[in-house]
């Protein structure tokens, strides 16, 4: 299934062991979210790596608080650029992070060690579904998620900004 491809009336149910499962990931990722960054930045994405799952630490600035606010999130390399999908675990709604891009695009990744500047840039309909399978053949838990929300999930492009030491500047 691709996303876009049927509406979520047409969607399967999740069984009541997938529901309790979701809930409670949700809750855990809500409460220890600032201990899991914390421990992907001291183990420079080793602790992911152990469960062979390609992690950042994405900060974006809120878009209430004007605040930066610091999440892991999954992500799938896509040449220099990196893909990321506003899940939430299925939630009904979209993640705060994916809201703050989306009102100032600009943030900061740590990946493996290494910060970087990065500008978001949503898919288009065509991308996202091309996307969307590859997600979901790497990490099939997408698949859940889809199925536990009536949203379409967005998938984000970060696309790393030029530094000063490149002679560029942030775009």
């Amino acid at each position: 299934m691709a996303i876009g491809e049927i509406g979520p009336s047409a969607r399967p149910g999740l069984s009541r062991k997938e529901r309790i499962g979701l809930l409670v990931h949700r809750l855990s990722d809500k409460w220890l979210s600032p201990v899991g960054v914390w421990a992907l930045r001291r183990s420079k994405g080793g602790l992911a790596a152990k469960f062979k799952v390609d992690a950042l630490v994405l900060t974006t600035v809120g878009r209430r608080s004007g605040r930066a606010r610091s999440v892991i999130v999954q992500f799938f390399a896509d040449d220099d650029s990196l893909i990321v999908t506003a899940a939430n675990d299925g939630g009904a709604s979209h993640p705060a992070w994916y809201l703050n891009l989306m009102a100032q695009p600009d943030a900061r990744v740590e990946i493996r060690g290494r910060v970087l500047d990065v500008r978001a840039e949503e898919l288009g309909s065509r991308d996202a579904i091309e996307w969307w399978g590859r997600i979901v053949a790497r990490a099939p838990d997408y698949e859940r998620y889809a199925r536990a929300t009536g949203r379409i999930i967005p998938i984000v492009r970060l696309v790393p900004c030029p530094t000063p030491r490149d002679g560029g500047g942030r775009a």
